[in-house]
């Protein structure tokens, strides 16, 4: 199996984890829009700034989601506030960037096995908080200990450093010798004090990669945190490892050590910080945490340095945070969301007398519908597009946003740098409201049955009432023969009919939307029991549930509650990104194997016919311009997603992989994308020099702010 899938999934699952409600700008065209000002002298290291988020502070702050896919933003931003000296850091656009604060010099070499050696020196005289020097064994001890089993005892998947040639020899290893395990982890050198390197593993799909630079960001820790004061890191020549008595058992088999990760993990003042701020108090009780500023700290990717004092983050409550804000309880408010909130926002910001700012800017991310495209009538594509067309977005992007959003038709942020590179050229359907072009695409997909077989007639009743897809030999699984809509007030139940050899699907699409959720309640409006979609001959039934249910079915987990067969093809929620890099690889797979790593499970018959592995797994690497021809133009979506970042070497080159991806997305419609709002962020007028953006938080704001008071 092809570790690259592990990415993949962690990335499907960020986009996934995102329910928003979302909002933004009177003037979309203006996503600058601060209205502070800048005092061009240099700034005084002075005052206190108080911002949060209304998401709940857990104290997960070293290691925020420890190694998992569900890391809150606040545990996030107190993260960002506190490392440091990452080697690659993203920067306002997203764009992963090497540290030169950081970062003497670094090399991208293929050795002669094909895999990608990243070798880092570091600048001498970088410390943590507490003055300690900041060395090369600082930058791999996490990896060491957070690969190694030791980590599974402290709840962590310990699959850290699964890129690098050697890890599963040194993940299996448990501290006796034995075949196939290795106490030295190969592909990780220290080479001297401020040198290390990291052997990326081609043979396991993680090389050659587009982003493979970006293997190489790495943050430095405290060897001590990690590993206690009786071990260390050591390189004798065969690969780093973790001397000492790391392996260590207890009498019940559980490895000693893993005491001192859970103490890591949630450690807030014993061990020292690296990055612009150290916590200087954490209120558990109150979930209120302060942060100083760190004097060691030598700056950014930039070289940036805090001039804020002192920083405290509390949580919001999203119903009151405004008033928050206007009685002095909080500086910051980010991601001021809804025509009636961005509004309400706005007039507080407006009637200051310059006492407060605003700046916005437009989302990385939408919100959408989901479909699943393996059962059912959401298995074709017409049907998705039917909905589309149907379902007004520009309509329902300025009902949802209050006029603060916009619509897209693709899986992207215009703020991408490649969209910016071929929006020009990129050709999307757009599908606006047009219930000839939707009624169309289902004639012209064969939904022209009635339940017998015969031809669909408009305006008829009962079961009829919709129309029917007769489906060929390969169609007819076992799910879509015994598919049916599941119950309503009407006493219907539209299912799956058999009328001599053939089987007749109706076009009801059973949805699951999430509880207490406006996005909910606008889509049943629009779609469940309403004319324009009786119209159609089309029925949506709806049901209602937690968003824990809403994952179980998406991903087919039983834990979270699925029954085992699938019963919804069309779901509400969100998608987003934090950074630019764009890598759907191995999400479109024909392959069985991976199907549990695909939201959507769609599997484009281009991609039969054109496969991007041949049968022997092998992959011959072309051009764009000679796989189009290969193909007859006929590129799926495997494929795209798997050249775009596997064979594509330069930005040109990826840019003409991803315009055709999004094009044959957009043709597809796995989703529909409803609206992608704009952000509204406001603040006390005191800071100065505050710009967010989509990629760029107010933690990534702060750093270049100070306050006048």
């Amino acid at each position: 199996m092809n570790m690259k899938k592990l990415l993949s999934l962690t990335l499907a699952l960020v986009m996934l984890l995102g329910l928003f409600a979302g909002c933004a700008p009177a003037d979309p065209d203006d996503t600058t829009g601060s209205t502070g000002t800048t005092d061009p002298t240099e700034p005084e290291i002075k005052g206190k700034v108080v911002m949060g988020n209304v998401t709940e502070l857990s104290g997960d702050f070293r290691f925020p989601g420890w190694g998992g896919s569900s890391a809150g933003a606040s545990d996030q931003d107190i993260n960002g506030l506190t490392v440091g000296y990452s080697t690659m850091e993203t920067n306002q656009d997203g764009v992963y960037v090497w540290n030169e604060t950081a970062v003497k010099s670094h090399t991208e070499e293929e050795d002669a096995d094909g895999n990608l050696v990243i070798t880092i020196t570091l600048n001498e005289g970088l410390t943590f908080s507490d003055g300690s020097p900041i060395t090369a064994a600082n930058y791999i001890v996490s990896t060491l200990a957070l690969g190694s089993p030791v980590a599974t005892s402290a709840d962590h998947p310990g699959n850290s450093g699964q890129t690098i040639v050697g890890f599963d020899a040194y993940n299996a290893y448990t501290g006796e010798e034995a075949e196939g395990t290795s106490k030295e982890f190969s592909g990780i050198r220290l080479i001297d004090e401020y040198t290390f390197s990291m052997t990326i593993n081609a043979a396991a799909g993680y090389y050659p990669y587009y982003y493979a630079e970006t293997y190489g960001a790495v943050s430095p820790v405290s060897v001590e945190m990690m590993l206690g004061t009786d071990c260390t890191v050591k390189d004798d020549g065969n690969g780093a490892y973790i001397d000492g008595p790391w392996y260590e058992k207890a009498e019940d088999g559980t490895y000693v050590k893993g005491a001192q990760l859970k103490k890591a993990r949630y450690d807030v003042t014993e061990y020292p910080f690296s990055g612009p701020y150290v916590i200087e108090e954490w209120d558990e009780s109150t979930k209120q945490c302060t942060l100083k500023i760190n004097p060691e700290f030598k700056g950014n990717f930039e070289g940036q340095t805090p001039y804020i004092e002192t920083v405290v983050y509390v949580k919001l409550v999203e119903e009151t945070q405004l008033d928050q804000f206007k009685t002095g309880q909080v500086d910051i408010l980010a991601g001021i969301t809804g025509g009636d909130e961005t509004r309400a926002a706005l007039a507080v910001v407006d009637g200051s007398n310059g006492k407060y700012a605003e700046t916005h800017y437009q989302r990385a991310g939408y919100g959408k519908l989901q479909f699943e495209c393996d059962f059912g009538p959401t298995m074709f594509a017409s049907v998705r597009q039917a909905v589309a067309y149907v379902l007004d977005t520009a309509e329902f992007a300025n009902a949802f946003t209050g006029g603060y959003g916009a619509v897209v038709y693709g899986p992207y942020s215009p703020d991408f740098a490649m969209y910016q590179a071929v929006k020009y050229d990129i050709e999307l359907i757009d599908y606006s409201f047009s219930l000839e072009n939707a009624k169309q695409v289902l004639i012209d997909d064969g939904w022209i049955y009635n339940s017998k077989g015969e031809p669909y007639v408009e305006g008829q009743t009962g079961v009829d009432a919709v129309r029917y897809k007769k489906l060929t030999a390969e169609e007819a699984t076992d799910v879509n023969i015994n598919y049916a809509s599941v119950e309503n007030t009407d006493g219907v139940v539209y299912k799956t009919v058999k009328v001599g050899d053939d089987y007749y699907m109706p076009l009801v699409i059973n949805w699951f939307g999430t509880e207490d959720n406006s996005v909910t309640e606008m889509v049943a409006a629009r779609l469940v029991n309403t004319e324009n979609v009786a119209s159609l001959g089309m029925v949506v039934r709806n049901s209602i549930g937690d968003f824990t249910k809403l994952l179980g079915e998406i991903y087919r987990e039983a834990s979270y509650g699925y029954s085992g067969t699938p019963t919804y093809g069309m779901f509400n929620l969100a998608t987003g990104w934090n950074s630019s890099v764009y890598d759907y690889s191995w999400n479109w797979s024909l392959d069985p194997a991976y199907f549990a790593w695909s939201a959507n499970k769609l599997y484009d018959e281009y991609d039969k016919a054109f496969p991007y592995f041949a049968e022997d797994g092998s992959h011959e690497k072309l051009s764009y311009e000679d796989a189009v021809a290969a193909s007859g133009d006929k590129l799926g979506m495997d494929y795209l997603s798997m050249a775009m970042v596997y064979d594509a070497t330069t930005e040109e080159e990826y840019n003409k992989w991803w315009q055709a991806y999004i094009e044959r997305w957009n043709e597809l419609m796995p989703d529909i994308p409803l609206y992608s709002n704009y952000y509204f962020d406001v603040y006390n007028a005191k800071i100065q020099n505050f710009e967010t953006g989509p990629f760029w938080g107010p933690a990534d704001a702060i750093l270049y702010c100070y306050v006048t008071e």
